[in-house]
């Protein structure tokens, strides 16, 4: 299982480098597109589990459509996506008539357009334009990463002190902080070889808060996972589960550092 887990995420890492690196911004908008797309599937599959009806693929959409509108806003605007996503959404349960379940319905697609479509997507894509944008996205990238392994190598060796188990049992706070020191030593690295001009005080606060938000971005996703009784949001990456369960992180980290580079001017 442990060399299954590594193998899948290295090559979904190895992936995503070459891809920031040689391709494009369009090459890069069809990745966080289809990823943002499965993962809005798996997401809307966990609400299915709980009986409330989604209509996976217009919402999976209607997701795409915020990654759309971070890259061409002139195209189609972020507002008038989530006026559309409402819209559509009152529209599918006028027609259906049956008001005691609506309220679910509507409110869950919601959460799952905006927190995959507006978080992660619009999100990342906004990273990427930025001035140094391909290093900034592997330095986010480095971060999440190298947070996870160390809370996974630190927890499964030293993990005795479990914060929540009723949300991630797995989860240790010595699992933590080993993910936040291997995460700082990452952004250090990181910051200097490919952002030379950005202060050791800003990539050290970046190691330690990305790394912290992650944390959350993760737990999150463990919260919905197990109000919809499921080990894993889905099955497409061994040893992890589906691509919701390897980006949960991102998901939250994402708006993180774009709004610390802009409130920053970095």
């Amino acid at each position: 299982m442990f060399w299954t887990r590594v193998a899948s995420a290295l090559i979904f890492g190895v992936l995503v480098v070459l891809i920031v690196l040689k391709g494009g911004l369009w090459v890069f908008f069809a990745l966080v597109s289809v990823v943002a797309i499965l993962s809005a599937l798996e997401f809307f599959r966990l609400t299915e589990s709980k009986g409330w009806l989604l209509l996976s693929v217009p919402n999976a959409l209607i997701v795409w459509l915020f990654c759309l509108s971070s890259l061409k806003p002139h195209w189609i605007d972020s507002s008038l996506v989530l006026y559309l996503a409402i819209g559509f959404l009152f529209l599918i349960e006028i027609i259906r008539r049956e008001p005691p379940s609506a309220l679910l319905n509507i409110s869950s697609a919601l959460l799952g357009i905006l927190y995959i479509g507006w978080l992660f997507g619009w999100h990342l894509i906004q990273l990427r334009q930025m001035q140094d944008g391909h290093h900034l996205i592997l330095l986010l990238s480095g971060i999440i990463w190298s947070g996870d392994i160390g809370a996974y190598l630190v927890g499964k060796r030293f993990g005795k002190h479990r914060p929540i188990p009723a949300i991630s049992p797995g989860k240790s706070v010595e699992g933590y902080m080993g993910g936040i020191i291997l995460s700082v030593i990452t952004a250090m690295a990181l910051g200097h070889w490919l952002l030379p001009n950005i202060r050791l005080l800003h990539t050290v606060t970046l190691g330690v808060g990305l790394t912290v938000v992650g944390q959350i971005g993760d737990l999150a996703e463990s919260l919905l996972k197990r109000g919809a009784s499921v080990k894993d949001s889905g099955s497409l990456m061994p040893g992890h589960g589906g691509l919701l369960d390897r980006c949960d992180s991102m998901i939250f980290a994402a708006p993180a550092l774009y709004y610390y580079i802009r409130l920053m001017g970095l």
